[in-house]
């Protein structure tokens, strides 16, 4: 959800934040970023509805979990558009947005779930692209 269509609305949250770490709580919603608690970002509410909507859809107890995390550590650069090197649309209220410039952003996700003495990882990298003031509020 980190490095897809769920954190759209968060982009220039993540843009003003800049390259770091953030860090999400999958069990609260709670957010850090390089350390700092920052307000909840929007995917964090949608990270904590699934977890819990998954747990009960296979009857696991909330309890059951120790911890949820997910950590993303964000590298933001500005680049001209012709160095974009990922395909896509941006639109606003159906219409396609041009930009010059465009937000780069290299992401690495690591997840970790803990139960008890079981601990569950998983790694995904994204490199994702969009114009310079999209969405547009």
């Amino acid at each position: 959800m980190l490095c897809g269509w769920r954190q759209i609305q968060d982009k220039p949250r993540l843009v003003e934040l800049g390259s770091g770490t953030l860090e999400v709580d999958a069990l609260s919603g709670a957010c850090a970023f390089n350390g700092s608690q920052i307000s909840p970002l929007g995917v964090a509410t949608d990270l904590r509805v699934w977890l819990h909507e998954d747990l009960g859809a296979h009857s696991i107890p909330i309890s059951a979990l120790d911890s949820a995390r997910v950590r993303a550590d964000l590298s933001f650069s500005e680049i001209a558009a012709p160095e974009r090197t990922t395909t896509g649309e941006f639109y606003v209220r159906g219409r396609s947005q041009r930009s010059v410039s465009w937000h780069r952003c290299r992401v690495r996700c690591k997840s970790e779930v803990v139960s008890g003495p079981d601990v569950y990882t998983s790694e995904f990298s994204d490199l994702e692209e969009w114009p310079l003031g999209w969405p547009a509020a």
